[in-house]
């Protein structure tokens, strides 16, 4: 089963991660940001959903076409109102995320491994999460960040793999659980409307739990590595890779819409 197979007719929300879907190598391209617009203007509904941090995903929310952003693995959400002011809303309160962002921090400075572990450049636009870096700007094998991911779930913390960061966090949210937050109390779907009005595009392990609840679900050709370690895959891949994959989508998609 292909792309071309998905009836995306009556789907009305586009979720999407963003490093390595809708980014390339690192940079979003021009007709990767062209299918978003394209997209938003025929009536579909954007909401990225990253690991990336506040700062990253205020930007987003104030300049891209986009109904909402999901950030920090599902810490939070922020949408714009018609007057163009931002609303957040977090998992908690933003003092106990605060606290156990600083708990994390003590406790990776404590692992017991012989190899440096380097913050995410963007730590401190963070507000929930620590991202610890392995695979952007520095760089450990995937057995290392698999070492520090089942190191820090022993300390009592929830850790995943993105394409780029190990990002880590105390509490029961994830992606999913934020997604059906938003889409519940924003736009008013059940459950079952979710499942049968949302497409979720990922290419890496943190998707999973996206993968696991919508049916609708993509992954870019650039997942395939992962597939071995996933215990959710995504219902259908892309033949193009990261934000050329997306492109692939939105074509389809709009050769679908009305």
């Amino acid at each position: 089963m292909s792309v071309q197979d998905v009836n995306l007719a009556a789907v009305r929300f586009l979720f999407t991660d963003v490093d390595d879907t809708l980014t390339t190598a690192g940079q979003l391209l021009p007709e990767t940001y062209a299918a978003l617009w394209a997209l938003a203007r025929s009536g579909v509904q954007i909401v990225p959903i990253t690991g990336g941090c506040a700062g990253w995903c205020d930007q987003i929310a104030r300049t891209w076409p986009v109904a909402g952003v999901i950030g920090e693995g599902g810490a939070f959400y922020v949408r714009r109102d018609a007057s163009h002011h931002l609303h957040w809303q977090y998992w908690r309160s933003a003092a106990e995320h605060q606290a156990d962002q600083q708990a994390i921090l003590a406790s990776i400075q404590q692992l017991p491994v012989s190899y440096p572990l380097v913050l995410a450049k963007d730590q401190s636009f963070r507000h929930v999460d620590v991202a610890i870096d392995y695979n952007q700007d520095s760089q450990l094998t995937i057995e290392q960040a698999d070492e520090v991911c089942a190191l820090l779930r022993q300390e009592g913390f929830n850790a995943k793999r993105s394409s780029i960061h190990i990002n880590v966090w105390r509490g029961d949210f994830n992606k999913c659980a934020m997604a059906q937050r938003m889409l519940r109390d924003v736009f008013k779907l059940s459950s079952a409307e979710m499942q049968a009005q949302v497409c979720f595009i990922g290419d890496a392990p943190n998707d999973e739990s996206m993968f696991e609840f919508f049916p609708i679900s993509v992954g870019v050709a650039n997942i395939k590595p992962h597939l071995t370690t996933m215990q959710h895959h995504p219902a259908v891949i892309t033949q193009a890779p990261s934000g050329l994959g997306v492109v692939e989508l939105a074509q389809h998609w709009l050769a679908q819409r009305p």
